[in-house]
């Protein structure tokens, strides 16, 4: 399913170009990635963990691509990648109607509207894809900013898990979030 590339100015007076990634923007997206990483404490993922080369990452773009029921979107300021969102869609066949939600964005660009700009454009995608019913996501319980956009864009705690996420000896809760995409579809 196509995604148009669009254009929005966020709260902070600065435009960006949402876009569907790209083979290309493969090093500029790995050192992103690996900047965010480094100073957010939401993702567990270490830096030193996401190793991707340059040919991984264009393989899993082009996989993103291939699939029916995902989409990774990059958004640009003045052509540098500040911020991304992946669906990643289930390929098991009892599962391939449900899409994991997962984003991140250099710290600079965080609490200006960029992840709700984010969430939006792919839930927007998700509900007028064929294949999608309903989109997932994990959040740490001490994420309240996350917690608070999540629920804000229609997601609900579907679950926590306690002590889910260890990182320096400190653990923390995942909470499970989920969302419907297809109103007026039938269920079981």
């Amino acid at each position: 399913m196509k995604y148009p590339s669009i254009q929005a100015t966020l709260k902070n007076g600065l435009d960006v170009t949402v876009s569907r990634c790209r083979e290309e923007d493969a090093p500029g997206f790995i050192a992103m990635v690996k900047t965010y990483l480094s100073d957010s404490p939401c993702i567990p993922m270490l830096p030193e963990e996401f190793a991707h080369s340059i040919e991984e990452q264009q393989a899993l773009i082009r996989r993103f691509a291939a699939q029916e029921n995902s989409l990774a979107l990059v958004a640009r300021h003045e052509g540098q990648i500040v911020g991304n969102i992946e669906l990643t869609g289930s390929p098991r066949l009892m599962m391939r109607h449900t899409a994991m939600v997962g984003m991140g964005m250099l710290r600079a660009w965080r609490g200006c509207g960029l992840g709700t700009l984010l969430l939006r454009e792919v839930i927007n995608w998700a509900v007028g894809n064929p294949v999608l019913e309903k989109l997932w996501l994990e959040v740490y319980a001490e994420n309240e900013a996350g917690l608070q956009l999540y629920r804000r864009c229609g997601f609900e705690e579907m679950g926590r898990s306690p002590g889910f996420f260890k990182r320096d000896g400190i653990y923390s809760d995942k909470v499970l979030m989920g969302r419907d995409v297809a109103e007026g579809r039938s269920y079981l």
